[in-house]
């Protein structure tokens, strides 16, 4: 994306922001339960027990906290440079992340942009102070008050860290553990601009700890160590970073004075090709390497049982060579972009518009659809199926399915699949599986031998089926109230029903939550769809409509549908905290858009936060 585009027509041009809320002045000091020190003296308190509402306030604010704390330690940074935390990675890395709180390009312009439609930084001047007043408040909690951001930590903070890890090793000895994760060979780096500045953080910050750190020196680094042998831990600071992990490998990225060669291996060098915008997160995986490694860890501590067996081989065959994926701020959204090969699962997709959005409500809340989802199972089972140790839990699997037909008639008609979620029109929230038919005739062959079974078996089990007609398409109504240990209605919300029911037609089978909601789904069509929703069209168009699969959550929606109820149970207290403190955050987030496509051998993904 570029700055000269058109109004985004989620926002539009003359959208006014709501009066400043100030968060320096307004919220609370905030309280925060810091973690003991090392000298044994008492962490706080756990708050008391609260009601299950009082739980979702909290994790509404626990949200906005989050979020909050990554973008306003994102604007700590100096002035955009080169990543270098890379340069003191071991070549043996095999997962590298980081982040970039230096804002590198055009990021520092984009987040403050971004910022400036949430409460409190409207004027994009006064961004920096205000998040620098935030950080105080946050590090000065976590400190018990010894410390603050601006005073102890912005001096020499250079703005980029980054974590590396190894491959997974050898499971067996007391770092198994670590050795499963590739921890032994963890590495997290901190680009600093002071090495006097760091040292005399990081004495100060250990210096009451009643494990006291040893200090020396290892080239041109200042060492400091505690514990001994295989688990001893090391900070390094050189001029340029400050590196920590178990002692050998911190040494060892001293000793390579930052220059370190992992950029050069030809599977990192890939993934950094497909990175062509500034960013302020990334991650890349050598995703084989990574499960060969584990495959092997696993076949010998547990005697090379896997010897016997193809089963690594089937897997190792389909994972491909690596993943990349950023985030970056645009003016109105967060972006975090993905690419890698493609899984070779045995059966491949092209990029195309869904066969399904037409067929589902335009007030959908939560929607996920792969494309040709049936051939994409039937292959990925036909890889295992081959396989001489997989004979016998595979005809057990095919005389259970035979009573339905066997796979192909569950599974062989599935076309686009999606995970869906709506209000009804009764008001009730319902969701389930759409998909859209490849075979009209075998989704209805499979309904009927279902509604069949349930009608000779179902009452022993305390299931009733009924039926009914919905303007042309029957409807099977699935009653679990009998069954025992399920719910009945009184356990549920006035209006709910413990109920499932499916429907079949030419355009659409639908299985899922409620009457209401399969009714729903059936009366979506021209005009009343989540495809044709303009909202949502312009969302997708940003994401990529043509796809092999796409993710929607509403955000706005889900906040619109919660409140009442939240307002209702909630105390009195709370409801107001929430509406003064959180909410002026949370009605700015709009919604989450993805799309995955292909691109040649890649797969290449696109994931939108946007705001208004």
């Amino acid at each position: 994306m570029t700055d000269q585009r058109p109004p985004d027509p989620l926002i539009g041009e003359d959208a006014v922001p709501p009066p400043a809320f100030e968060p320096a002045d307004s919220l609370p000091a905030a309280r925060v339960d810091y973690v003991s020190p090392a000298d044994g003296a008492p962490a706080g308190q756990p708050a008391r027990g609260r009601s299950g509402v009082r739980w979702l306030l909290a994790l509404a604010g626990v949200i906005v906290v989050a979020v909050g704390t990554a973008l306003i330690v994102s604007l700590a940074g100096a002035r955009p440079v080169a990543s270098t935390a890379i340069g003191w990675m071991p070549p043996t890395t095999t997962s590298y992340t980081e982040v970039r709180l230096d804002l590198p390009g055009d990021q520092r312009q984009k987040l403050a942009a971004f910022l400036s439609v949430f409460p409190g930084f409207k004027d994009q001047s006064q961004i920096e102070p205000k998040l620098n007043d935030v950080l105080d408040r946050i590090v000065r909690a976590a400190s018990g008050d010894k410390q603050t951001w601006t005073t102890d930590i912005q001096p020499w903070f250079g703005g980029q860290i980054a974590l590396g890890m190894g491959a997974p090793g050898d499971l067996t000895g007391m770092t198994s553990m670590m050795g499963m994760a590739g921890g032994d060979s963890m590495l997290v780096v901190a680009t600093i601009t002071d090495k006097a500045k760091a040292i005399d953080w990081l004495t100060r910050t250990t210096s009451s700890g009643t494990t006291p750190l040893t200090r020396s020196t290892h080239g041109a680094a200042e060492l400091f160590t505690v514990g001994s042998g295989a688990i001893q831990g090391a900070v390094a600071i050189t001029d340029k970073a400050m590196i920590a992990g178990f002692a050998p490998a911190v040494k060892a990225a001293v000793d390579s004075n930052g220059a370190g060669t992992l950029a050069d291996n030809a599977e990192i060098k890939a993934a950094l090709a497909t990175i062509d915008k500034d960013y302020v997160f990334s991650a890349i995986v050598r995703t084989r390497a990574q499960f060969e490694a584990m495959t092997k860890a696993i076949s010998a501590s547990a005697g090379n049982h896997l010897d016997g067996t193809q089963l690594d081989e089937t897997v190792l065959a389909m994972v491909p060579a690596w993943s990349a994926s950023t985030a970056r701020f645009e003016n109105d959204s967060i972006v975090a972009s993905s690419s890698g090969p493609s899984w070779a699962i045995g059966v491949d997709t092209a990029n195309r518009a869904s066969q399904l959005l037409g067929h589902v409500p335009a007030k959908t809340v939560v929607y996920f659809e792969y494309h040709d989802l049936g051939p994409a199972i039937q292959a990925l089972v036909a890889k295992f199926r081959a396989l001489p140790e997989t004979k016998q839990a595979f005809d057990q699997a095919d005389q259970a399915l035979s009573l339905l037909g066997g796979l192909d008639a569950v599974i062989g008609w599935w076309g686009d699949t999606a995970v869906v979620v709506a209000p009804a029109a009764d008001g009730t929230i319902g969701g389930g599986l759409v998909i859209k038919p490849r075979d009209a005739a075998a989704a209805e062959r499979l309904s009927t031998t279902l509604s069949g079974f349930l009608a000779i078996g179902g009452s022993s089990a305390g299931l009733t089926s009924r039926f009914e007609d919905h303007n042309g398409t029957k409807v099977t109504i699935l009653d679990l109230s009998g069954v025992p240990g399920a719910f009945e209605d009184q356990d549920l919300p006035a209006g709910y029903k413990a109920e499932i029911a499916w429907a079949t037609n030419a355009d659409v089978t639908v299985i899922g939550y409620g009457q209401a909601f399969v009714h729903t789904v059936l009366d979506a069509g021209p005009g009343t769809s989540l495809g044709e929703d303009a909202r949502f069209k312009a969302l997708l168009e940003r994401a990529g409509a043509d796809n092999i699969s796409t993710g929607f959550v509403d955000i706005a929606g889900i906040r619109a549908l919660t409140e009442p109820l939240m307002q209702q149970l909630a105390p009195a207290d709370e409801w107001t905290k929430y509406t003064t403190e959180i909410k002026p955050y949370l009605e700015r987030l709009d919604a989450l858009i993805g799309a995955n496509r292909k691109d040649g051998t890649l797969d290449r993904g696109s994931t939108i936060l946007t705001v208004r």
